[in-house]
Formats: C-alpha cells, structure tokens, sequence
C-alpha cells in the first residue's frame, strides 16, 4: 500500500527499506493485482537507499515495457473497431480500457486488457452480423465475442453492466440509455474514439466492479481506474456529485460505493474531500479483503475452482454458494441470484445460446 502511494504520487517515500526477497514479494503482487508498470514508476520515484535491487528492477523494467507494448497495439485495435461498427452504421463506446488509460499520468503503464465496445443498435441484428461470421460464439444478454483480431480479445457488449435484481437492473438501464447522448470522444495516437461521459463513468464503473465482486473478484487496477476517473476531475462540482449519487442510491449501491470510497482512502490515501460519498469502514474492510485475494479477474484465489472444469448444474449450484457470502453486505443481490440465472438459461435456451460458461 506505501508503494501505491508512492506511485500515485501520495508520499514520497517507504517507512522502511524492503529486503530484496520482499520486493520479489512486491513484484509479485504487482504482478497479481495487474498494477507492475503503474508501481514500477512509483519505485524509481523512492530514494536511492530505497530503490529496488538491480536484478529486481531489470525484471520490472523488462514487464513494464512489454505492457508498453501491448498498449500500443490495443491503442490501434480499439480505434480499428470502433471505426469498423461504425462504417457499420451502429454508434458506439469504448468501455474501461484504453479511454481508462487516458485518466493516467502515463497511459502505457496501465495494464493492457481486452476491448469492450458497447453497440448503440438492435442486439439480434448485431448477433446475426457476428454468428454468420463465427456460428460456434457464445451469446449472453449482455455481451458476446468478436474474435476478428489475433492478439486482441473485443467484447461486444448489448449493455455496459448489470444488477441482478431486476427492478434496480430497469432504472440503470434507463440511466445508461439516457446517457448515451451524451458521450465524450478521446483521442489515441491512432484516432478518436467514444467514452462514457463524466457522469456515467462514475456509475458504470461502480456497478462493473459490484459486478466483479459477485463473479470473477476485483483486484487493485480496477480500484486504480476508480481513483484516477475521480482524481482527474476532482468532484468539485456538487450538482455532479449529487446527481452520481442519486443514481447510485436509485440502484441500491450506497453501500458499496461508501465501501469502495474507504478502500481508496485506506489504499491510495485519496483526500476525504475527492470521495463521491463518505466512507464506510465496515463494508470497506471487506471489500479490501476480497481484492487481496482474489486479485486481478480472481486469477489469485485459492478459494475458486477451475470453472470450466464444473457442469452448467455445479457451476450454477457453486455460484449460488460462492454468492452468498455477500449477504450480510448486499442481500438484495445475493437473493436476486438464483432468478436472474435461471432467467438467462431460459433466454439463451429460446434463442439457440447455449454453451456459454462465462458467467456466474
């Protein structure tokens, strides 16, 4: 935590020089929680007498520009196919990624990932257009594949996130319907792209993370994203503030927003004033604790089992029961599980879907 600090450029120094197999712990860690190069930039900030042994540093160096590198040619596959759907005739916004990396002090050390693209357009039509092309693609409500680049991983997706509950679930696909007007562009080295305007970056990527903590677990570099969406424009404007808030009360996540809002001030020490809201401790330790371990996508967690090795039937009991160590913290979620995923088998059912063993 002293070390991301560093990085984000809250202190200037450790309180104690690590050993060397304590920064082959740290690197490690980086590694897991997907924030090497980001830390990277925080460790040849510290003090000579603190900086990391040689050996150490050439192996973090050697990461840090591969990850470089992958960001360069993410750059040029997300304008690629932002401008291909829309030659296509469907308009549309890049989620997280490369518009996340901007929100950086040096976007090529944020960890390159996959493209999300959320289609402004009618879904059966948009799934017709891919399956001619790939029959065998798994297809959910919310998102399938787009396999045209080789070393890029696109997710096309139908909505940005989603809730469980279907009432809350209703307003904040309204909410992002409604925000859809009003996107914002980015520019990368290769074009333009389309974002989440201000407003709504703040509330999907909330409930992206919500999501995460329910599936796949949450690890440092989504938290990271969070701080520098928040840091880049500091909620100065109350009117802002107040109508992010309005919407996240609306859709049931006060409380995880208060959790998350005490993790990024334990984490990143970020300013009591710079927090959409104020932080709830109770919630905010356990939340810290799942992003220990799990770590970035869950890769980290000795808790779950290889999920493609279950049954759809053992995949949905164990889901059911992974879930359901959120209750104490969000029990209208948790409740909601069984029936939303009962409700997606028979949606993919009707529509020929099956087969995916993406979600949880």
């Amino acid at each position: 935590m002293e070390l991301i600090r560093v990085s984000v450029g809250r202190a200037d120094r450790l309180s104690r020089t690590p050993s060397t197999a304590e920064w082959e712990q740290l690197l490690q860690m980086a590694i897991d929680q997907t924030i090497a190069a980001v830390l990277l930039e925080g460790a040849n900030r510290l003090p000579r007498e603190q900086m990391p042994p040689k050996q150490v540093v050439i192996n973090w160096h050697a990461m840090s520009e591969k990850i470089a590198a992958d960001n360069v040619r993410l750059n040029h596959d997300t304008v690629w196919v932002a401008d291909r759907w829309k030659r296509l005739g469907y308009r549309n916004v890049i989620l997280k990624g490369q518009g996340n990396a901007q929100l950086y002090p040096k976007p090529l050390t944020r960890a390159a990932g996959d493209v999300d693209i959320w289609l402004d357009g009618d879904r059966d039509q948009i799934v017709d257009y891919v399956l001619k092309r790939f029959p065998s693609l798994e297809v959910t409500r919310v998102e399938m594949e787009f396999p045209v680049r080789k070393d890029t991983a696109i997710e096309l997706h139908f909505m940005p996130s989603f809730l469980y509950n279907p009432f809350t679930n209703r307003r904040l696909q309204r909410y992002y319907a409604e925000q859809l007007r009003t996107t914002e562009a980015v520019h990368l080295p290769d074009g333009d792209i389309e974002v989440p305007n201000r407003k709504m970056n703040l509330v999907f990527q909330l409930t992206h993370i919500y999501r995460h903590l329910f599936s796949e677990g949450i690890g440092l570099r989504q938290l990271m994203d969070y701080y520098y969406l928040l840091e880049h424009k500091n909620m100065e404007d109350t009117q802002e503030q107040t109508e992010v808030m309005e919407v996240v009360a609306s859709i049931g996540l006060r409380h995880f927003s208060a959790a998350l809002m005490w993790v990024l001030g334990e984490v990143f020490a970020m300013p009591r004033e710079h927090m959409l809201t104020p932080p709830d401790e109770r919630h905010g330790r356990f939340l810290l604790s799942e992003v220990l371990q799990a770590g970035n996508f869950g890769h980290a967690d000795s808790r779950t089992p290889h999920y493609d090795s279950l049954s759809r039937w053992q995949r949905f009991l164990w889901g059911s029961k992974w879930v359901m160590r959120l209750l104490p913290y969000y029990p209208s979620e948790v409740l909601w599980h069984p029936w939303y995923r009962i409700t997606q088998y028979i949606w993919r059912r009707r529509h020929g879907y099956l087969g995916s063993r993406r979600e949880r």
